[in-house]
């Protein structure tokens, strides 16, 4: 579980490795945020990043990070909730 307050940022990030390399796929509410501009994600080297800044009521909810390949699918979830 993540607490944020209203306005600051909040960043989460994973290390993911794997063969045949993974592709991974950051969610809100099991929406993709991979090309959502809202959301400054980045992967380098196998540590996977997102960024939100300015963090507002509207990014409260649900998170995973979801890592595959041809082989497996691994997930990991976390809950926002921001404060005023």
């Amino acid at each position: 579980m993540h607490q944020s307050p209203q306005s600051y940022e909040c960043h989460s990030s994973c290390a993911v490795t794997g063969y045949p390399r993974p592709h991974v796929t950051w969610y809100k509410n099991n929406v993709s945020l991979n090309t959502n501009t809202n959301y400054y994600i980045t992967n380098t080297c196998g540590v996977c990043s997102m960024l939100i800044l300015n963090v507002g009521p509207k990014d409260s909810g649900d998170y995973t990070v979801v890592a595959e390949n041809s082989l497996d699918r691994v997930e990991c979830s976390t809950k926002l909730f921001v404060t005023d």
